[in-house]
């Protein structure tokens, strides 16, 4: 894939002299992406998505997320600070912030939960449960935290 920089719109705020003076900074992290020798580059991954991933632990997510959507009415994912921002982040993304309250076909309604201690919250929480089926996924460090102080 090329990248095109078009300077339609840039040529207001940055001078030719700008471009020329950061162009071997820019040239030294391309070379360094493209031979994996920067930092973090053992997160470069992506770079080859979405030819090439890890296809047995996709099938896993597919089962995983097939017996999730048969056998519950309610999944919560419970974590405690960003532990579960990257689920809910998917989510949104794919679906949306307003997922339950949108139509859904044969999915569960998702909620997340942790990111506070508020008795309020959780009892809310309890009351949207009630009488459904319920699947949970504990985030490590919720849980980790939880197993602590109980």
């Amino acid at each position: 894939m090329t990248l095109t920089l078009s300077e339609k719109y840039l040529s207001s705020f940055i001078s030719e002299h700008e471009y020329d003076h950061i162009q071997p900074l820019v040239s030294e992290a391309h070379r360094q992406l493209e031979n994996k020798t920067g930092a973090g580059s053992h997160m470069l991954g992506w770079k080859t998505l979405p030819e090439d991933y890890d296809k047995e632990e996709f099938a896993r997510i597919l089962a995983a997320s097939e017996k999730i959507r048969k056998s519950c009415d309610v999944f919560l994912v419970l974590g405690i600070g960003g532990s579960y921002l990257g689920a809910r982040a998917v989510i949104e993304f794919i679906k949306s912030p307003l997922y339950n309250l949108l139509p859904r076909e044969n999915t569960p309604e998702i909620y997340f939960s942790g990111c506070n201690i508020s008795a309020t919250n959780f009892e809310e929480l309890l009351t949207l449960c009630e009488g459904k089926d319920v699947c949970m996924r504990f985030c490590l460090m919720y849980l980790r935290y939880w197993l602590k102080h109980l």
